[in-house]
């Protein structure tokens, strides 16, 4: 059965009270599981965590504040202001509910003794947080911007820009473990799981189980589109001319395969380029034929990223 999908574009209240939420969560996430486990799993507040052993005096939401505040300047001049002002409302929120936090509660202990438990409810929380962040057109910033830069000044691809930056926090995380190196090697393994889990909690609240799904564009904008979303994957793309039952206007029906994981960064394109196009998808529960799986999605510390595997 076809699934409508809602492109309404959303009031600005009703955006950044849902992007507040999301933020929210994913800051309970952090603060309350995350944190007293002493697992890193990447991005700003695993840097802040790892400085924290060392200046305990200063706490963790200014550490990462400052980290923060100097990957949004390096957003500004590396990848220019649009990417600047789209990431600094998370980047700046989620350090603000940590400190929030720190003044309520200024210890949290529940989280130390069992691991798995930790991680099993952080990646939960924190797949639903970023979820919310990404439907609503936010960004969580962070190590993100780092890791941007990175794609684009280098010949790397987004997977090895993305191993880089947050496996380096992790690996450190490991190698900096008070407890010694073969503790912080079985953190890394929990670690491991928290970004696995938020990654299949994100996909899962946004798109549901399937795996693909196929999507159908009805546009008066083809070019436009096809340029906007080939440029961030490389997916093919079925063309086919058509006409509006009521109105008679010449329309083009555009048809691809996406990974469910995919689809809330092609919705993004479709709002920004055609925010007329009808647009519905359906379950691909079976292709035959050419199909490429080198385009996926990776999330990592609660980002998500496009990356072309080679």
């Amino acid at each position: 059965m076809a699934k409508k999908i809602g492109l309404r574009p959303f009031g600005k209240l009703e955006q950044y009270l849902l992007l507040t939420l999301g933020v929210l969560i994913m800051a309970f996430a952090f603060y309350f599981f995350v944190i007293p486990s002493g697992i890193v799993v990447g991005g700003t507040t695993g840097l802040a965590m790892i400085v924290s052993r060392y200046t305990q005096v200063i706490p963790i939401s200014v550490i990462a504040f400052i980290f923060n505040v100097i990957l949004l300047l390096l957003a500004l001049i590396f990848l220019g202001k649009k990417e600047f002002i789209r990431s600094i409302y998370g980047s700046l929120l989620f350090p603000v509910f940590l400190a929030l936090f720190e003044f309520i509660i200024p210890n949290p202990v529940f989280g130390e003794n069992d691991l798995l438990l930790v991680s099993l409810y952080a990646g939960g929380l924190i797949g639903i947080g970023f979820a919310i962040v990404i439907h609503y057109g936010g960004t969580t910033g962070g190590t993100d911007i780092a890791i941007q830069i990175v794609k684009k000044y280098t010949r790397l691809s987004l997977s090895t820009a993305i191993y880089l930056v947050d496996g380096s926090i992790i690996v450190l995380g490991a190698f900096t473990e008070p407890k010694g190196l073969s503790e912080g090697f079985i953190v890394v393994l929990y670690a491991i799981v928290i970004v696995f889990l938020s990654g299949k909690v994100s996909d899962s609240f946004l798109l549901g189980v399937e795996s693909k799904k196929a999507l159908n564009i009805i546009t008066e904008k083809p070019k436009e589109l096809k340029a906007a979303i080939f440029a961030s994957f490389s997916r093919g793309m079925t063309e086919i001319k058509s006409q509006g039952g009521f109105t008679e206007h010449q329309k083009t029906i555009l048809i691809m395969v996406i990974h469910n994981s995919e689809y809330h960064f092609v919705k993004r394109i479709i709002q920004d380029t055609d925010p007329r196009a009808f647009v519905y998808v359906t379950p691909a529960s079976e292709i035959q034929g050419e199909w490429s799986n080198k385009d996926e999605v990776f999330i990592q510390n609660g980002q998500s990223t496009i990356t072309k595997k080679s």
